[in-house]
């Protein structure tokens, strides 16, 4: 069986983690891993938006990261198929502290992800700082808990199919979504703050109703983004819509 695994370098810390699974599992599948951070046009051809994309036979396309029990599915050649996590989004706006995300506390961001693991963080860190980037998004907390977050890199560096200049930020990363409050907002009106000395717009991708990427689009309408449509769909998984709004 072949396996594909396309990824952003280490945009999303979980990404590590899953390149040690392959390593793992390297002995039962045929495994090609492919590093998108530089090469646009590999992700342009996979048509990718996500983090990471998976490939089963060249064929059956999965977005969330993967696990021992999605692989040993694999193994014993059993169907996986792949549900997209929608939620009923609160929309109530809930403000905590306001902090700037940055190399001294990248690691309480990690935790949007359900698990705290330093080195997964330090390496994210390490992608992030070859961009000269001092602030990398604004956390909303609650005393030592992470409610939300929004994160951000230059849209030049994006290897996803978007428009790309240097007067553009691209939104990487939404979190966390809950069924009671807006937890996203209050850090995001921090952030468009923040980059309206350097960016004249700030783009996002997000999916119409999924959690996944950055979703809702609700939200991001309700945030004074304008949708620019369609720019991906995978049947039965996700409508991916480009988002933009001026600064």
């Amino acid at each position: 069986m072949e396996i594909e695994f396309y990824y952003w370098d280490m945009q999303c810390p979980i990404n590590n983690e899953m390149l040690k699974l392959l390593k793992k599992y390297s002995k039962y599948f045929d495994i090609t891993s492919y590093n998108i951070k530089d090469n646009f046009e590999i992700a342009k051809k996979q048509r990718l938006f996500f983090p990471t994309l998976t490939v089963v036979n060249g064929a059956d396309r999965y977005f969330s990261p993967i696990s021992d029990k999605f692989l040993d599915k694999l193994l014993n050649n059993k169907l996986v198929k792949e549900k997209p996590f929608v939620i009923s989004h609160g929309r109530e706006k809930y403000t905590g502290e306001i902090i700037p995300l940055t190399e001294k506390n990248i690691q309480v961001a990690g935790t949007c992800t359900g698990r705290n693991c330093f080195e997964n963080c330090y390496k994210k860190f390490e992608f992030l700082k070859d961009y000269c980037l001092d602030i990398f998004g604004f956390l909303n907390m609650d005393g030592n808990k992470l409610l939300g977050g929004v994160e951000y890199v230059p849209s030049k560096i994006v290897p996803y199919d978007i428009p790309r200049s240097e007067d553009i930020a691209f939104l990487t990363c939404t979190y966390i979504s809950s069924d009671r409050y807006d937890y996203k907002s209050a850090p995001f009106k921090a952030l468009e703050k923040y980059l309206k000395d350097k960016y004249s717009k700030i783009i996002a991708i997000t999916d119409e109703v999924g959690t996944f990427p950055n979703g809702d689009l609700k939200w991001f309408l309700d945030n004074g983004f304008k949708d620019e449509g369609v720019i991906s769909y995978e049947p039965e998984y996700c409508r991916l819509h480009l988002v933009s709004k001026n600064i």
